[in-house]
């Protein structure tokens, strides 16, 4: 049994993906490609002036999930999304030098370097699920930044992320090897997760799918 543990993942084929397009041919006329400390990061901004609102979007969304709301919060000032890493259009690198760029830290950084880019000082943070968990980090690391919080249905948990005992699991090579099948469920599972996600699924239209 230890060894189909150990060995079994290795002998899983991974085929290749086919038919994948780079992450600026699947961008929007108002998409943005910004480099922030080597990362490509996928961002929009609307509006002028003060306030301005950051919008953070949760675990396996993207900026999408703000479409409906980035046009009536620019009204007053401005607004900026972006597609946090590991989501949407940003980069994903599978290996780097210096900080993992999906950790806490990382994406707290993020965030400032994104304020910096656009010349704000202070921010609204409006974090979603794993969105929210990243906008009160911010404001406990750099609260002179941060002038209110909205959280939508944050991901708050006691200590971050999955179960301690977990986290060497998935650090493994056998988990590694997985990863990408695991990740791809969500080609034939979409649609399922999609309606989950909605309150009401009537509301869901085909384009938004």
């Amino acid at each position: 049994m230890l060894v189909a543990v150990l060995v079994g993942p290795f002998l899983v084929p991974v085929p290749p993906l086919e038919g994948t397009l780079p992450p600026r041919a699947l961008g929007d006329p108002d998409s943005q490609f910004i480099e922030i400390n080597g990362l490509n990061v996928h961002v929009k901004n609307m509006g002028q002036g003060e306030p301005v609102f950051v919008l953070l979007h949760g675990f396996g969304a993207s900026l999408y999930s703000w479409q409906a709301v980035m046009e009536p919060l620019s009204q007053p000032g401005t607004v900026i999304a972006f597609d946090r890493p590991a989501f949407g259009l940003t980069e994903r690198p599978l290996s780097w030098e210096g900080q993992n760029p999906y950790s806490p830290e990382t994406q707290v950084a993020l965030v400032i370097e994104l304020l910096d880019h656009f010349g704000v000082q202070q921010a609204i943070l409006v974090g979603n699920s794993a969105g929210g968990t990243v906008a009160m980090q911010m404001t406990l690391a750099h609260p002179e930044r941060v002038s209110a919080l909205i959280l939508v249905d944050p991901a708050v948990y006691n200590g971050g992320g999955a179960p301690a005992w977990v986290r060497p699991l998935l650090a493994t090579p056998q988990m590694r090897r997985l990863g990408p099948l695991v990740a791809r469920q969500i080609q034939a599972r979409g649609p399922e997760l999609i309606n989950l996600a909605w309150h009401d699924p009537s509301l869901l239209r085909p384009e938004t799918i």
